[in-house]
């Protein structure tokens, strides 16, 4: 355990099988001490390195984001300054303490960040964080506090950024931003270190149209600043970075795709594919009337018309020998660092598996690129890695190894059955695991850690406490839920668990018994949630289920049935949201369209998309405790009882109708304290009652009237039938006609 200041510490249970860890960046530091990962989970793993031997071992996870990780940058110009910045597919941007693991900053902003380049800006103090993605601007952040300082706006062709790249030109004390958008645009931004917010907006010095659509990196050379290589998916191609007239280009071997390039002199270049290899190319050299021009953008020869020899020469492959198919693109990083004096250069890889690859990448002499050229291999040579190691074999190389939590199950040759969902219950000091088979077994929590953390003879005892086991699930159990712990207005006993069964089954957790099973969705049960306390009381007896047929249901563990069943999703739930003081369950889906339930009814209210959907679900994080007690969480029963009028809902009008009785009496008691005037008191308490209608006319409705209100219409009516027969009867006068031969006329 590392020095930290926090007095919990919390216990992992990891199990004989490591955890998965399916890569999505990389980093390592300037002390090439600590490799980063980012995984797809949003978990960050953190490597101990040897810098001599580049050996590394997993040393601790760090668990904070909640979608995938795009971006790692460092923090500060001191080499020892053992923090990192991370930030997440969702918004979510850390600093992390490299050395307790501590989070010491969060934010969520609007923008998702596809590339972070940490650079120390003529006038600052420290390291700048410039950043880019899906977003027309380009963001200047503080790494420390997580602050945007300033942006970068575009006055021509407003787009998003895909490709950024800062340095600060020979003898010059501004600073160059190179942006790149989706369309092709290339734009310059010059920085002369007094930018804020408070000043004007910053936008380019200038533009030019290319034709390079949907870059994916782009950066500049350190021995020579006007050449530029841009990646694309299919090709990468070398600028002039004076005019941005293209010098060469290299085309993707067939069936992989590149992912980015950067240089590894003024004359070689690395680039990598979304297969895990990486490319290392020596950059052509122009010959014109005798004399051998490199292949630099300050020489205008350059600029000629090209020929085959002039296509860059292909000189080494870095593969990793009888690699196997991976099942997403891998993470890879061109690291470069001095030490004693030399510059080491490093290809870093993680992969879908877990596994870090390291290749050393060396210093190929001219010579040895000329005896390449002479002995015309079939294929380039290749370079195996210099290190490689996952998880996986990290667990394997533990002694002793580690332990399983349900061990004492699987003596006697038994089987090992995957565990596939757990749960502690602090209040009883057990831990209940849901297994393959569909098995849920709960056990003493205290015994088990003990197993894990301490390696004596109490390991093999046969005296452990009795476990219990729950049989109910036809296969794999994959969430499970004990509502107590979130709310005591839950039953202690029980537990709810689902499955891929299609089935939510309520458990009683002392006597071990199945209570009632509910059958209700079409696909394996992914999620259970509680619904707010602040409810309706109907809703607060219920537990949310979401299932991997797109519905969503309440199930009433009281009652032992569904209340709402929400099932006319078009895509897979991704979040759920609630709106108590509305009667809204809020369910948000993949595609970005949210669709608002009415809770006490069941109906669809309505169905949102874009920015409209976005911001009902940001409401939602709002405050919403200023809910009175008496009126149990909801808004004004009025409005849910003519819901329940127009979706014709039986049960959603009786529920109102209590509720308006409920608040009037309250009303009706706070006015005879205050000594006010009361209202008259009604002989018998309102009933609402089902009537049978013809199902065969549509249009036809029961309408209830007010019995005075009634008599004042037809009185009304009376007055004005006697008021029409004297006029009629006066202008019959008028002309000279009785009124009885008009009216028989």
């Amino acid at each position: 355990m590392s020095a930290g200041t926090n007095l919990v510490v919390p216990v992992v249970l990891w199990g004989k099988s490591a955890p998965t860890h399916c890569i999505s960046c990389i980093f390592l530091s300037r002390d090439q001490r600590t490799l980063v990962t980012g995984c797809h989970d949003g978990q960050i793993c953190l490597w101990q390195v040897d810098p001599d031997t580049l050996q590394m071992i997993p040393r601790c996870l760090l668990v904070g984001h909640t979608a995938p990780i795009l971006c790692l940058a460092r923090v500060s110009v001191v080499s020892d300054n053992n923090y990192i910045v991370s930030s997440s597919e969702s918004g979510e941007m850390c600093t992390w303490d490299l050395v307790d693991g501590k989070c010491r900053e969060v934010v969520k902003l609007p923008y998702v960040h596809t590339n972070m380049q940490a650079y120390h800006m003529c006038g600052s103090d420290d390291i700048r964080l410039f950043c880019n993605g899906y977003y027309a601007e380009v963001l200047i952040m503080d790494p420390f506090s997580l602050e945007v300082l300033f942006t970068l706006s575009s006055r021509m062709s407003p787009d998003w950024i895909c490709a950024l790249h800062v340095l600060r030109p020979a003898k010059r004390k501004d600073d160059v931003i190179l942006g790149l958008t989706t369309t092709g645009m290339v734009k310059v931004w010059t920085l002369q270190g007094n930018e804020s917010k408070a000043t004007e907006p910053h936008y380019e010095h200038e533009s030019k149209q290319i034709r390079c659509l949907n870059a994916l990196s782009m950066s500049c050379c350190g021995g020579n600043q006007r050449t530029v290589v841009i990646v694309c998916a299919k090709y990468w191609q070398i600028y002039d970075a004076g005019d941005f007239s293209i010098l060469c280009s290299v085309q993707a071997p067939r069936s992989e795709r590149w992912i980015s390039a950067d240089f590894l002199s003024t004359d070689r270049v690395i680039a990598w594919s979304d297969e895990g290899k990486g490319y290392m190319y020596k950059l052509p050299a122009k010959k014109l009337k005798g004399l051998v021009f490199s292949s630099v953008a300050d020489n205008k020869e350059f600029h000629s018309a090209a020929t085959e020899s002039d296509t860059p020469f292909l000189y080494c492959v870095l593969a990793v020998p009888n690699d196997r198919p991976m099942s997403c693109p891998p993470a890879m990083r061109y690291h470069e660092v001095s030490r004693s004096g030399k510059v080491q250069k490093y290809l870093l890889r993680g992969d879908s598996d877990g596994a870090v690859v390291v290749w050393n990448i060396p210093e190929v002499t001219n010579s040895q690129l000329a005896q390449i050229k002479q002995e015309e291999f079939d294929k380039p040579p290749g370079m195996p890695p210099t290190m490689s190691t996952s998880l996986t074999k990290a667990w394997a190389a533990m002694q002793p190894s580690p332990v399983g939590i349900l061990d004492q199950l699987e003596r006697g040759g038994t089987p090992r059955v995957p565990l596939t969902a757990s749960m502690y219950l602090p209040q009883q000091s057990r831990l209940v695991v849901g297994r393959e088979d569909g098995s849920i077994i709960i056990v003493p929590a205290t015994q088990t850690v003990m197993l894990h953390l301490l390696h004596g003879n109490h390991q093999q005892y046969d005296d452990w406490p009795p476990h219990q086991r729950l049989i109910g699930h036809v296969g794999r159990v994959n969430c499970l839920l004990y509502p107590h712990l979130v709310h005591p207005r839950y039953e202690r006993a029980h537990l709810v668990s689902g499955g891929v069964d299609f089935a939510v089954c309520l458990w009683d957790l002392y006597s071990g018994t199945l209570l009632h099973r509910f059958c209700v969705h079409a696909g394996e049960i992914t999620q259970l949630l509680v619904p707010p306390n602040n409810c309706s009381t109907r809703v607060q007896k219920c537990i949310c289920s979401v299932a991997s047929d797109h519905s969503v249901t309440l199930l009433g563990l009281t009652e032992r049935k569904c209340v709402v069943l929400a099932s006319r999703h078009l895509f897979p739930v991704v979040t759920i949201k609630w709106r108590p003081l509305d009667d809204f369950m809020i369910v948000g889906c993949s595609d970005g369209s949210v669709y608002v339930w009415q809770m006490e009814t069941g109906h669809l209210d309505r169905v949102l998309h874009g920015i409209s959907a976005e911001e009902v679900l940001y409401a939602c994080d709002e405050n919403t405790s200023t809910a009175t007690a008496g009126d149990s969480g909801l808004a004004n029963p009025a409005v849910h009882f003519f819901r329940g009028l127009r979706h014709r809902n039986l049960s959603a009008i009786r529920h109102a109708t209590q509720r308006g009785i409920h608040q009037l009496q309250q009303l009706s008691h706070h006015n005879q304290q205050d000594g006010s005037l009361q209202q008259k008191g009604r002989a018998m308490p309102l009933m609402i009652q089902g009537l049978r209608t013809n199902p065969k006319d549509p249009e036809s409705h029961i309408l209830c009237f007010d019995i005075e209100a009634l008599i004042g219409i037809l009185a009304k009516m009376k007055e004005g039938a006697e008021t029409m027969q004297t006029k009629i009867q006066a202008k019959a006068e008028s002309v000279g006609l009785r009124a009885s031969d008009k009216s028989s006329e």
